[in-house]
């Protein structure tokens, strides 16, 4: 573990120096620990050796340890003195090393601690200031004091064996640009801790190997082989103290666990001795443990662990990383890819791996951010797909104008009519929660199954489709995982309408999925919002649609879920993003209820939930955490329980879900005996809903039994076919409210939907849990947990009278702007939000959880989808073939070429493939003969005269040598004559404030002028070749002249001579 703890205190630095860093955890008078310099800024100071007393405090006052004079150029009061950079050894190594004092062990692991120093000293930066600059300068290096400990901190008096190391790394670098010690940077430090960390353990594991000892790889990190678990647990009660007092008090981040260690610490022990200690530490082993323990330190038989490749491991690392996420840090997969290869690889072969890789990435802010060309081709293919669809079918309402009911209102009517109208085959409709989507899309399916189409619903969700959208009036709807993996149904859907609801929920991959299922002949219709939860899967597939795909969509934003007016104004806020005014408008209704102290708070929310729910209609309670839903929960079933409500607890079963991706569900080594594995489809000689228990791990195979007693091996490469749980217990009463936690049946049959809320009615003879509907379930199913409290995302589907949420200081980490969005707008009357700090929960609150998607890396625009577009082909024609694997891969092929592109010229045009040159290539699909290339047949027949099947693509054009050679003459010699233009002074930057006082002074004067007819004279104009005389600034004279040359004019038009006029005969009369 890698933890670095910053110092803010000088005063405090020098305590923590001397009762700290020098002395151990357990010390006899006089004994004190000697500390070495490290650092190539601790070289340009001249510091080498043992730490001194009158070196370390220099530093910490800011003075040069030689010389005595100021360091850096501020030594503010409130200064940051330096960062404590904390490594610690697995506890079966330390257990090792203090039942062995193998010296060793010891070497190994300074050396680990100094390499991996040395790489994070390349990441020390300064800040740059100068001239208006925001930016800092990497410096690579710093000084350090490393002091190595043996044990922990007491517990009753007695440490454990602990082996770790304090590295303090002081504020202050040397800055060769500008030759001065400066202020350090430590940000980006930070930001790779938990690289450093794998890197420090794969070091670490392989110097142990080489000692002849023999390690095993666990799911958190490796320990040394054979070291029993009991021993591991009786000298890790450090630990156990610290997550103990955690669980109590709800808190799950490492952070605040680290204060609470702090907190909780014991004072050092004075006058024991390292003999008083082995037999303390003997005295809690039994005999037997003794004597594994003897083997495991003094036996070195050596096992060798299985071989990885740094190929296999950043496999491994894409495989885990990428299935949730589009965009990855670098530091994230570097360090999946460490701790894949523990013991084997070198950090060296890791990077080296990945710089092979073919990665798309950039720094944005102080992030490296990474994709990968599997990511975008997937949302490249998903957006061509809907852009091809367009124009390309006929209206869902026929030909004549639909009749839609009055009784909708006017945006309802106008969606309705947009997906009747509509000739796109993907058709979107957009909308928050409430606003009455399931409603209008009752009135389009009847005018669409009028025209004999029938229209498949589907939602993210168990209870969303087979409850909210069955109760809504479409019998037949079900989950996507269910479209997804269901032939039969993928037959029914084809010619038909799929409606996705809460297509918010969907990622890339799923989205991208049904597209093929729909192929050419099937309309989709996308109901969602874009302001609520984003996927669980990789990629925000319905905002990028709307973004980039020139999706045609039908917004309604008119609330109806909510009944009380300052509450639907409130949520109507929220989700525009508006925290100010929807903060404002919930604070007018009396929603927010701030207390304090924790008991306290959850107790009113208990007394209020007991309140509410007293005509049997109990509320909804919401919380961001698991950790904080358990101790809201805790509280409700204490006040349920004072009421009499809860009666003759009970014991059962609980199965709890780890979470795991694919990637970790395939690899043998995270696997415990004790957890268990449930398939929910068929596997290799194993049916659905089958259960085993994990028995051991050996050479890379899990054994697992099931309860009839038969053995098997789990089958890793199906991996995605079951899911690994954690055996736990829970107690229920009479009248307890339980959630269901995975799709199934029960003991009679029932359809048991993932997110069902009932009740426990009663228990029956053979230890049954008797719900209430009839439900009974076998007291060994397990897939259930208290119902009292839900997550947001959980409860993104309910609707319901009254709402709780409970969102304090413990849950910050998972707040964010659609969290707070979607558990406040679950309600239609009653609204209470139950905090500890209302000011610190809207600024949590502020931050957006939308991510990167691949093509926003990579910096693709809607101009070069329209250009990817712009092909003479039909859209149906395009849909075949992107909706064809070999369009998949032709897609994959075009974003490789464009990456490499980018990487010479990142907006300019160059010979290598261009999307110009992709869009010809693409026209190839199709040739004269007018059979179609994505269905088998070559463009070009081979010298036999048959066809061979695939498509060719055009070879890049590469640049000849001559033509290199020119480029870079001439390059040389702009570089030349720049270095021959002397150089201008900058000017001083001018200010806001001094460059808007300019502007408007030049801007008065000129409208003074005008007015005085002073101005000066305009620039020459031209139109054409002909000069053009502008017009004075001032026309009073001109006018003046024109009028009179007017008068003079009319003045001679009067003295001419009448004109003659002709007399007209008489008219002729006729008899």
């Amino acid at each position: 573990m890698l933890r670095v703890v910053a110092h803010g205190s000088a005063a405090a630095a020098r305590q923590y120096y001397t009762e700290g860093l020098k002395k151990e955890d357990y010390y006899s008078e006089g004994q004190e620990i000697a500390g070495k310099w490290h650092g190539e800024a601790a070289r340009l100071l001249g510091l080498e050796g043992d730490v001194t007393p009158e070196a370390f405090a220099a530093l910490v006052e800011n003075q040069h340890p030689v010389t005595g004079e100021r360091l850096t150029q501020r030594t503010r009061a409130n200064r940051r003195v330096g960062y404590d950079l904390n490594f610690h050894a697995p506890k079966s190594l330390s257990v090792l090393y203090a039942l062995t004092q193998n010296p060793e062990i010891l070497t190994t692991f300074r050396k680990a601690v100094a390499d991996t120093m040395t790489d994070l000293e390349q990441y020390a930066e300064t800040r740059v200031r100068k001239r208006g600059a925001q930016t800092n300068r990497p410096t690579g290096n710093l000084a350090w004091a490393e002091f190595i400990h043996f044990t922990s901190r007491p517990v009753e008096g007695i440490p454990d064996p602990h082996l770790h190391a304090h590295c303090f790394a002081f504020n202050a670098t040397f800055d060769p640009i500008e030759d001065k010690w400066k202020a350090a940077e430590f940000a980006a430090i930070k930001r790779e801790a938990h690289c450093a960390e794998a890197a420090f353990h794969t070091r670490l594991a392989a110097g142990i190997s080489e000692l002849d000892y023999s390690i095993e790889r666990t799911k958190t990190g490796w320990e040394i082989a054979g070291m029993p678990k009991t021993v591991i647990a009786k000298f890790s009660r450090r630990t156990a103290l610290i997550e103990k007092k955690a669980e109590e008090m709800g808190i799950t981040d490492a952070k605040a666990k680290d204060a609470l260690g702090a907190a909780t610490r014991e004072g050092k022990r004075h006058g024991a001795t390292f003999s008083d200690l082995l037999a303390a530490w003997g005295q809690r082993l039994t005999a037997e443990e003794k004597v594994i323990l003897s083997k495991a330190c003094f036996d070195r038989t050596v096992t060798a662990l299985k071989q990885v490749t740094a190929a296999e491991a950043m496999d491994f690392a894409i495989a885990k990383m990428f299935e949730r996420q589009s965009v990855v840090e670098r530091g994230h997969i570097l360090a999946a890819a460490l701790r894949y290869g523990t013991g084997v690889l070198t950090p060296e072969s890791v990077r080296d791996e990945f710089q092979r890789r073919q990665f798309i990435g950039r720094k944005v802010g102080d992030q490296h951010l990474c994709t990968l060309m599997d990511v975008l081709a997937e949302e490249v293919a998903l957006l061509a797909f809907v852009r091809g669809g367009r124009n390309s079918a006929a209206p869902l309402g026929g030909s004549r104008t639909p009749a839609i009911s009055s009784k909708l209102s006017e945006e309802q009517q106008a969606a309705v009519k947009h997906i009747l109208t509509s000739r796109d085959q993907v058709i979107a409709i957009k909308g928050g929660a409430g606003v009455g989507k399931t409603t209008l899309m009752q009135e389009a399916c009847k005018t669409i199954e009028s025209q004999g189409v029938k229209l498949f619903a589907f939602a993210p969700s168990a209870v969303a489709s087979r409850e909210t959208l069955r109760e809504g009036g479409f019998a037949g709807a079900d989950t996507v995982a269910q479209l997804l993996v269901n032939p039969s149904l993928q037959k029914q859907v084809r010619g038909q309408v799929i409606w996705i609801d809460e297509a918010g929920l969907l990622g890339v991959r799923d989205l991208w999925r049904i597209m093929e299922i729909a192929g050419s002949t099937s309309r989709i219709i996308l109901t969602g919002d874009t302001a609520q939860h984003t996927p669980v899967a990789r990629g925000d597939a319905f905002r990028i649609l709307q973004k980039y795909a020139g999706l045609r969509i039908a917004e309604v934003s008119q609330i109806r879920r909510q009944q009380i007016e300052d509450y639907k104004q409130a949520i109507a806020a929220l989700s525009k993003g508006d925290l100010r005014t929807g903060f404002r408008r919930l604070e007018a209704l009396g929603a927010f209820v701030e207390i304090e102290d924790d008991a306290e708070r959850y107790r009113q929310l208990a007394l209020d939930y007991l309140a509410l729910g007293k005509g049997g209609r109990f509320p909804l309670v919401v919380s961001p955490t698991h950790a904080e839903s358990a101790l809201v929960t805790q509280a409700i079933r204490e006040a349920r329980r004072e009421a009499g409500q809860l009666q003759g607890e009970r014991v059962f079963t609980q199965y709890r879900n780890l979470q795991w991706e694919e990637a970790e569900r395939g690899f043998a080594q995270n696997y415990q005996p004790g957890m268990v594995v449930q398939f929910h489809q068929n596997g290799k000689g194993i049916k659905r809903g089958e259960i085993f228990r994990v028995q051991e791990v050996a050479d890379g195979q899990v054994k697992m039994t099931a309860a009839s007693g038969r053995s098997v091996d789990l089958p890793l490469k199906e991996c995605g076919k079951f899911l690994v749980y954690e055996e736990m217990e829970i107690r229920l009463a009479k009248g307890d409210r339980i959630r269901i936690t995975r799709n199934g049946f029960s003991e009679n049959g029932r359809r048991l939907n993932n997110g069902n809320t009932a009740v426990v009615e009663k228990f029956g003879k053979k230890g049954e849990i008797i719900l209430t509907g009839g439900v009974v379930l076998n007291p060994h199913h397990g897939h259930f947990a208290y119902g009292y409290c839900q997550t947001s995302h959980s409860s993104q589907s309910l609707s319901i009278r009254d709402v709780l949420v409970a969102q304090s200081k413990n849950s910050l980490v998972a707040s964010s702007q659609e969290q707070f969005y979607v558990s406040c707008s679950r309600g239609k009357q009653t609204l209470r939000i139950y905090t500890d700090d209302r000011e610190l929960l809207r600024e949590a609150v502020g931050h957006s959880s939308t991510r990167l998607a691949g093509m926003e890396l990579a910096g693709l625009t809607q101009k070069d989808l329209s250009t990817f577009m712009a092909t003479e082909l039909g859209a149906k024609q395009w849909r075949e073939a992107i909706a064809s694997r070999r369009g998949l891969d032709g897609d994959k092929d075009f974003v490789k070429q464009l990456s490499e592109h980018r990487k010479v010229e990142p907006r300019q045009a160059g010979e290598i493939i261009s999307w110009k040159g992709y869009v010809e290539m693409k026209r190839g699909i199709a040739g004269p003969d007018g059979k179609s290339r994505s269905k088998g047949y070559n463009s070009q027949p081979s010298k036999g005269g048959e066809q061979k099947k695939g498509r060719s693509w055009p070879k890049t054009v590469e640049h000849t040598d001559g033509f290199l050679k020119r480029n870079e003459a001439a390059a040389a010699r702009n570089k030349a004559e720049t270095q021959e233009k002397p150089k201008t002074e900058a000017k001083p930057r001018e200010g806001r404030l001094a460059k808007a006082y300019r502007s408007s002074a030049e801007n008065f004067k000129k409208l003074a002028d005008k007015v005085k007819g002073t101005a000066q004279k305009t620039r020459e104009i031209r139109m054409g070749g002909t000069k053009v005389k502008p017009g004075g600034q001032n026309s009073f004279d001109r006018s003046a002249k024109h009028a009179a040359k007017g008068k003079t004019a009319a003045a001679h038009k009067t003295q001419k001579p009448p004109v003659k006029t002709r007399q007209a005969s008489p008219p002729v009369v006729r008899k």
